[in-house]
């Protein structure tokens, strides 16, 4: 098969990237694979998508490191290729690690992506699905059941009375974004600086507030999903826990997000 992988810049991905693993293992195992970053993506007149993209000439590899090293490097080969003749896309760049710098960037692969899957290549994830969860509303769908007490608003008042009305122990963060950014967690002694808090975060926007939940330090759990159903292997789930390390409570209160997109 004809593998692409989108990233945020070629440049920038690491030997320790679940990214870089991938492409390694896919050409060790006989594909074609080539990397693109986001801002590699054309749209020509004849309505064909495609991208300056590299890829390696070896046909196996026994390290991430040499595997990076040549994609990146000189012995990397770079070509113009037609997006819409791969078999699979998957789009695999962060658009949070590109709000700040580069926000034209944040969208771009959901934007191409939906191009090539129109004209016939498997996009992994589905574009139009990543467009739903391009902000932190998207939970609000889920069962009340997997997802914490949340207000949004962007009224300060009502922040306080949520904050009171859940013993004062919440978690802020904005509408929009990911990656933990512009995460507080304020507690019951810490209500004096709510206002500050709020009016940092309202400047970008909506502010949601979230009842904070004690059980998120036992960390969380992540399945793997495809076409809506959890991956089994050998019987048993595809699923990993992730634990906090030290004592960053913060990490936890961004885990009790991220564990409603998991179930």
């Amino acid at each position: 098969m004809r593998i692409g992988f989108v990233v945020n810049d070629i440049a920038t991905e690491g030997k320790g990237y679940t990214t870089t693993r991938l492409g390694m293992s896919a050409i060790n195992q006989g594909h074609e694979v080539w990397v693109m970053g986001v801002g590699d993506f054309e749209y020509d007149p004849d309505d064909r998508v495609r991208a300056h993209a590299r890829t390696v000439t070896r046909k196996n590899y026994k390290s991430e490191e040499t595997y990076l090293n040549e994609l990146q490097g000189t012995k990397g080969k770079k070509e113009r290729i037609t997006v819409d003749d791969l078999d699979i896309l998957m789009l695999r760049n962060d658009p949070s690690d590109d709000t700040t710098k580069r926000p034209w960037a944040m969208s771009a692969g959901i934007i191409f992506g939906r191009m090539a899957m129109n004209n016939g290549v498997v996009v992994v994830n589905d574009p139009n699905g990543l467009a739903k969860a391009t902000n932190k509303m998207y939970f609000q769908a889920f069962p009340e059941e997997v997802r914490p007490a949340t207000l949004i608003t962007r009224d300060r008042n009502e922040v306080r009375a949520f904050a009171k009305e859940h013993g004062g122990n919440v978690v802020l963060k904005p509408l929009q974004g990911s990656g933990g950014q512009g995460v507080f967690l304020v507690k019951k002694d810490d209500l004096s600086n709510l206002n500050q808090i709020v009016e940092t975060l309202t400047r970008d926007g909506f502010v949601i507030v979230q009842e904070y939940l004690p059980a998120a330090e036992k960390g969380d759990t992540r399945l793997f999903l495809m076409n809506g159903q959890p991956l089994r292997y050998k019987g048993k789930y595809a699923a990993f826990q992730r634990i906090r390390r030290g004592d960053d409570e913060l990490s936890a209160t961004r885990r009790v997000c991220r564990i409603t997109a998991s179930i």
